[in-house]
């Protein structure tokens, strides 16, 4: 995957209870890369994940994903959301200058929502 991560984001599984994510901002280099998300039904609902973690598709799919309650869950996935920001204060809030979620927004081009 490329590097500037893509906006929208869903989990395999629920990450604090939900599946569809925003990226509002990322950093770090080579394996210290790093992108903070928070669920577009609870803005109260942030996740800092490593980018090896995002963009394996067993755990994380660019786009927002159709959920149907009948899909398969991952085995073995449960060590995830002790992984991410939980043993951090709290992630930086702020969106990145190209996710176009800035009023005005004068960055271009913008990074996409899905690839």
């Amino acid at each position: 995957m490329r590097w500037p991560p893509n906006k929208a984001w869903t989990s395999s599984t629920p990450q604090k209870g939900y599946r569809h994510y925003v990226a509002i901002n990322y950093g770090g280099k080579g394996k210290d890369r790093w992108v903070n998300l928070v669920s577009v039904l609870d803005g109260n609902a942030r996740l800092r994940i490593f980018w090896e973690d995002l963009s394996n598709p067993l755990f994380w799919s660019s786009g927002w994903q159709q959920i149907s309650n009948n899909d398969p869950k991952p085995l073995n996935h449960d060590y995830i959301e002790e992984d991410y920001i939980d043993n951090i204060n709290e992630p930086c809030l702020h969106p990145s200058e190209d996710s176009g979620l800035q009023i005005p927004c004068n960055q271009s081009p913008l990074r996409p929502w899905n690839s």
